[in-house]
């Protein structure tokens, strides 16, 4: 399958800095894939997480490593030096290998491992203007498979396209039609293509183009969307440059639909390597996506005028969140401020960024998710607010982005209606919202200490509640790691986190929290162009050691 151009490429993170350049032994900070942005972790059973696969690109980050100014190779992989830029791959036991480089620059490298590399332990060392960096662990491997995305950072929207190379976006843009343009959502029998890097090696000479166009069907890979198993049709190398890989694949009829579908690659079962989870908007007939929440669409609907004539917009978050005693208590956050997309958000994906899961799927996140907006400036709402319910009423000072305490034992949010109302203020109008606290279900399962093994999946069970809501199920490393979320209906009183969620993070303690799903509604008041409320009952949360 042959690309008509270099699209991929440019999605190769350049997370750098210009700056002086001090001539300083280069230090190296991380190793990783190039398209999931995930480093390799040690000591863990799952060893596959983060590895860089033979025949892959990858990133070094660090500082010292090459020129202040990035430099980027004229043709990409050809030459293992680049503006005094070396970067050696030695796996235990074998002579060290030279990876092929893209660019280098004071805080970040791209090289591609040669596909002749052996598998192994390896030490990873740069070398710049003759000075070499400490060795940094990470590990050769067969297969392991980064999804490109459409911000660079290995999360958010992946940079899946059409036969023509348009990208699969949110929304339709005008100029739809030919690589790098935006054509709106996916349907059901589209045939698409997954762009990555790491599905394995190929038989020669990586620089000479080995490879290029071959399809790789013995690779043990299933694609996984919105919880549903992908026909692939086709899994191998581009035909066009040298580390892409494209998986060519058709959207089934029974994928969930929304903005944010979770699409995830996993390579072999059991002890299996697991991509990046991308986002990839589905619909079911029309190229605009449909939002799994009405009042993200509304919003994102009233700023997307302002935000294409490149004016910053009003924004509101008013946050309301129900914990016990331990985690702080009832309380409530007013951030009015002015908002701008953060740097490189294409408004084309703005509802990918910020839709809510499909009922029943899950996404593993390597780190925080990207924010798709950026504060530009504060703003004046009034001085206080009050909240009404049937615990009685509370007035408390308005203070953008703190959070006010309603009740510090967490007694104040019991199941009831409840309105939040606004006086205003220079900037924004009075506001009020409506919203509804629903009875709270049990956990009856895991226990807190349980083991789960991971290729097993996990199995999440509760009683009581309200059977109309909906849940949030986490998994987080108690060391600010990787994580894992679900949002489901609370209805069935079960629920199986899948096998390939579970294998993306790896081996150690974890939290497990059992909350409710954020309820949204818009805010509308004179001057604000996009507001929403939240509420959430953040639940319980148990130690669980994951093997």
């Amino acid at each position: 399958m042959q690309s008509s151009s270099q699209l991929i490429l440019g999605a190769v993170a350049l997370a750098f800095v210009a700056a002086p350049h001090l001539a300083a032994q280069p230090t190296i900070t991380a190793v990783e894939n190039a398209a999931s942005n995930i480093a390799f972790v040690t000591g863990v059973a799952n060893a596959g997480i983060g590895a860089i696969a033979q025949g892959s690109i990858f990133v070094v980050k660090g500082s010292g490593l090459g020129p202040a100014n990035i430099s980027i190779a004229s043709a990409p992989f050809q030459s293992t030096t680049l503006s005094g830029t070396s970067v050696s791959i030695k796996v235990s036991g074998q002579q060290p290998v030279n990876a092929l480089l893209y660019y280098t620059s004071d805080t970040q490298v791209a090289a591609l491992v040669p596909s002749s590399t052996v598998a192994g332990l390896a030490s990873v060392t740069v070398t710049y203007n003759g000075q070499s960096s400490a060795a940094s662990v990470s590990s050769v491997v067969t297969s392991s498979v980064g999804i490109f995305t459409i911000g660079s950072t290995g999360e958010g929207p992946a940079i899946v396209t059409y036969a023509d190379y348009s990208l699969v976006s949110s929304l339709k843009a005008a100029n739809c039609g030919g690589p790098n343009t935006a054509c709106g959502a996916a349907n059901p029998g589209d045939t698409l293509i997954l762009w990555a890097t790491g599905l394995g090696p190929v038989n020669g000479d990586d620089a000479s183009g080995a490879g290029l166009g071959q399809n790789m069907p013995n690779v043990p890979l299933t694609l996984w969307l919105g919880g549903v198993e992908v026909p692939v049709i086709y899994q191998g190398r581009s035909g066009c440059c040298i580390g892409e890989d494209q998986i060519v694949f058709t959207v089934p009829n029974n994928v969930p639909t929304g903005c944010s579908v979770p699409l995830v690659v996993q390579i072999g079962t059991g002890t299996s390597t697991i991509s990046n989870t991308g986002e990839l908007p589905v619909a079911n007939g029309g190229r605009n996506c449909t939002s799994n929440n009405a009042a993200v669409a509304a919003t994102v609907a009233n700023a997307l005028p302002l935000l294409t004539a490149g004016q910053p917009f009003s924004f509101a978050d008013i946050d309301v969140e129900h914990a016990g005693p331990a985690e702080g208590g009832d309380a409530i956050q007013f951030p009015f401020v002015k908002a701008a997309p953060a740097p490189g958000v294409q408004l084309e994906f703005l509802l990918s960024y910020n839709d809510t899961l499909p009922l029943g799927t899950c996404i593993a996140n390597a780190f925080k998710s990207p924010s798709s907006l950026t504060a530009v400036g504060s703003l004046d709402a009034g001085s206080n607010f009050t909240i009404k319910g049937p615990n009685g009423s509370l007035t408390e000072p308005l203070n953008s982005g703190n959070f006010d305490t309603l009740s510090a034992n967490g007694t104040y949010l019991t199941p009831g209606s409840y309105t939040v109302t606004g006086t205003g203020g220079a900037d924004i109008g009075a506001f009020s919202v409506n919203f509804t606290v629903l009875a709270f279900p049990a956990l009856t399962s895991p226990a807190n200490g349980a083991t789960v093994t991971r290729s097993s999946g996990m199995t999440v069970s509760w009683t009581g509640g309200d059977p109309g809501g909906n849940l949030r199920i986490i998994v987080a490393s108690q060391s600010n790691g990787p994580s894992a979320q679900c949002i489901v209906p609370s209805s069935p009183g079960t629920f199986i986190i899948p096998a390939y969620v579970m294998l993306a993070l790896p081996t150690g303690g974890y939290t497990f929290s059992f909350a409710s799903a954020w309820e949204y509604v818009p805010v509308i008041a004179t001057g604000l162009n996009v507001g929403i409320f939240q509420y959430a009952n953040d639940g319980v949360g148990v130690g669980v050691v994951l093997q």
